[in-house]
């Protein structure tokens, strides 16, 4: 493959989709961007008209491509995992997509995890909840039959685009993993939660390995895109194992953190704890031969969000951290729960909601938002710890996706963990590390370790201050109290 060919990575995120055009070195030629807002109709309900993922999706490409001014050979599209949509005979949505972290069915997941243990000897997925897809498929047949009764399809994001980009429903194992019908070990859907759950396997996306060739893009398809027709599709990965991969986390000892709509943290470990306790998950990682170990909170930078719409009147968020930067650590007595939508690690409770406790009159909206930053600083830590904990060793943190931007963030995660954390020159490694994975499809490296290595470039390097370490003791002994007592409601 020629040096002058580029590599197009697509990454599909709870708010937006991101595509980024690069070199096989991991230079950035071309960015694009294009937010969607998902609704939420009631309560638990999070969904989006699939059209508009596609639309943002494309939209971004095109922005990219405008800049980059070079043919791209390859490339790979990456994806939270759970999104899914029901497409009829005429691949006609028949819903709209339903967001992974929409709770509506709790019930269901409990419902099909109970029916799997009466299976004994088969192999079925290591755990089932709320957010995966099949539980969501059991709920709308329940509530929509009429409607679900027409389902030829279930496919989530990457499968969906790959299918509508080449023809090829392709989905790649830790995305499989998410519906709930995936057995990790044997690489396959498990045939007695599709029974339990009564999904036909021809009915979901053939599984392939991250790498794996998907095809050339349908001619009509390479014109609505703006790419050559011989382009060439690859399979992707998750989007954190996807920034995992960008941010150069190819072997044991490095972690990288990504603080974007969650909060989600990934390291590599040759043997994963027996069993893997609950808040902790793990599986096989696209870099052989190592397991991939997560802990992750459903609401981060989504959170900062809110507050900037709704508390703080639209204000720009370089305002808003410029003011932080003026208040004291600890936010003069404020503490703060991030946990708008549930708890996943490092203890699980779905039913833990956000707070702000001991606010007075004297407190500002520079307060609330510094309370909130800290927070999910001390959301990183106590999940450094579960890792930690669990015999997985930590000597590197990498802080990628939006959150990586914010270099007062930056330097507080370093003050709380007492750890250097490290800036990288592609703040949005996921898709960087989706182009990455097409490089490698096309055969640009020997070896995805390679591939990750090669692509990785340090920017900053934020040390811990000790004064400030000190400092931040007493706010985190705090919020570890004030999450225990939620946590014994």
């Amino acid at each position: 493959m020629s040096a002058k060919h580029a590599y197009l990575g697509l990454d599909i995120g709870g708010t937006g989709a991101k595509a980024g055009v690069f070199d096989a070195a991991g230079a950035q030629l071309g960015r694009g961007h294009c937010p969607f807002t998902p609704r939420s109709p009631e309560p638990g309900h999070v969904e989006i008209e699939i059209e508009e993922i596609y639309q943002a999706a494309r939209t971004a490409v095109a922005q990219a491509l405008s800049m980059a001014h070079r043919p791209v050979a390859a490339m790979t599209i990456v994806s939270q995992g759970e999104t899914f949509v029901s497409l009829d005979e005429e691949d006609q949505p028949l819903h709209p997509a339903i967001i992974w972290y929409d709770s509506r069915a709790s019930e269901q997941a409990r419902r099909l995890q109970e029916a799997l243990q009466l299976h004994p000897g088969q192999e079925i997925p290591s755990a089932i909840e709320a957010i995966c897809s099949a539980p969501k498929i059991i709920w709308l047949r329940e509530h929509a039959l009429k409607i679900m009764r027409r389902a030829r399809r279930y496919l989530l994001l990457p499968d969906y685009l790959a299918y509508r980009l080449t023809g090829q429903a392709v989905i790649d194992p830790s995305t499989a993993a998410s519906t709930g019908l995936y057995v990790d070990g044997a690489a396959t859907y498990s045939r007695a939660a599709l029974q339990a759950s009564g999904i036909a396997e021809d009915q979901l996306a053939r599984i392939g390995a991250p790498g794996e060739r998907v095809g050339k893009l349908l001619p009509e398809m390479a014109r609505e895109w703006g790419l050559s027709p011989e382009t060439e599709l690859f399979v992707g990965t998750n989007d954190q194992y996807a920034g995992a991969i960008g941010a150069g986390n190819c072997r044991p000892g490095i972690l990288s953190e990504t603080s974007g709509t969650c909060l989600a943290l990934v390291t590599l470990t040759e043997k994963l704890p027996e069993p893997v306790p609950p808040g902790l998950f793990g599986g096989y990682f696209p870099i052989k031969p190592y397991f991939f170990a997560l802990a992750y909170a459903k609401t981060a930078g989504v959170v900062l969000d809110w507050f900037r719409k709704e508390c703080a009147g639209g204000a720009d968020f370089e305002t808003l951290n410029a003011e932080a930067a003026k208040v004291p650590i600890g936010c003069r007595g404020v503490t703060m729960l991030p946990h708008f939508d549930g708890l996943i690690s490092p203890t699980p409770d779905a039913a833990m909601r956000g707070l702000f406790a001991n606010l007075t009159l004297q407190h500002t909206r520079a307060d609330l938002y510094r309370s909130i930053l800290e927070a999910l600083a001390f959301s990183l830590r106590e999940n450094l710890e579960l890792l930690r904990g669990n015999g997985l060793t930590i000597e590197t943190v990498r802080c990628i996706g939006g959150g990586a931007k914010n270099d007062l963030w930056l330097q507080m995660k370093a003050d709380v963990i007492g750890m250097a954390v490290e800036k990288p020159a592609v703040t949005e490694a996921s898709m960087l590390g989706a182009a990455m994975l097409a490089a490698w499809g096309a055969g640009a490296f020997p070896s995805l370790a390679a591939t990750s290595a090669a692509c990785y470039h340090a920017e900053l390097v934020f040390s811990p201050n000790e004064n400030s370490r000190r400092q931040y003791e007493a706010p985190y002994r705090r919020y570890r109290e004030l999450t225990m007592k939620a946590l014994a409601r």
